[in-house]
């Protein structure tokens, strides 16, 4: 569905990549540049598509506060978004929100590893997002690309086919979104294959209980150490 205009490809690339050199240029330890990097790159991803939506007729987004019917999904990240939520993880939730976490994505791999599409649809209700909290997000500043480009715009869609189990439902969606953060995450990819830094995607879930096994994640993976096996932290095939 075609319902926003869409900036040109290489010009917003560059774009994206000239603000993710500013940003690793600012800092001179480069442990921390890395999340300005990616923050840097989000937020101008933002204001790109604050600026669409100023100059085309678009409709408005369904998603609201306390709708979570898409947060049940398994998801992919890049690396640096694992590494980028687990310091935020350490650095912000108390101990005691930590042990909970914990323990959710203890019980969520217990339920979904190894299963397929259809099993896990099966138990989507005892499988929700392990950050997903009363229907909120506790990483919601620090969400990955993904949950960032999905904009649905019928709500009641959402839920039909969420009730239903219906993976394939047709959901109407705003393109512009997919489109920019898709190819920002591109680029913040790229910046991290120029660093000799681990890129690929890994499935959530898995790729947060690598992450907050280590003292620092974010300084093992700046000195370029793979901590992700990408051949088993990848989403488990249809």
């Amino acid at each position: 569905m075609q319902d926003q205009t869409q900036p040109e490809k290489d010009a917003l690339s560059a774009y994206f990549f000239q603000i993710a050199d500013a940003a690793q240029k600012e800092s001179q330890d480069s442990s921390p540049s890395l999340f300005p990097i990616i923050r840097q790159v989000m937020d101008a991803a933002a204001q790109v598509l604050a600026s669409v939506a100023l100059t085309c007729e678009s409709p408005e987004p369904d998603c609201a506060g306390g709708c979570s019917f898409c947060c049940h999904s398994r998801i992919h990240v890049t690396p640096l978004e694992a590494v980028l939520i687990s310091t935020y993880i350490q650095d912000c939730f108390s101990a005691d929100d930590q042990y909970h976490l914990k323990t959710r994505i203890r019980d969520n791999l217990g339920h979904t590893r190894g299963q397929s599409l259809a099993q896990r649809v099966a138990i989507k209700d005892k499988t929700p997002c392990i950050f997903l909290d009363h229907h909120a997000c506790m990483v919601y500043d620090q969400r990955p690309f993904i949950c960032r480009t999905w904009n649905s715009l019928d709500r009641r869609a959402c839920e039909t086919a969420f009730v239903s189990g219906d993976h394939e439902a047709e959901i109407p969606c705003l393109s512009a979104p997919n489109y920019v953060y898709t190819l920002a995450r591109d680029v913040v990819q790229d910046v991290c294959t120029r660093l000799h830094l681990e890129t690929g995607r890994v499935e959530l879930v898995s790729a947060m209980d690598q992450c907050l096994k280590l003292t620092d994640a974010a300084d093992t993976f700046t000195k370029g150490v793979t901590i992700f096996d990408s051949g088993k932290l990848l989403l488990p095939p249809v």
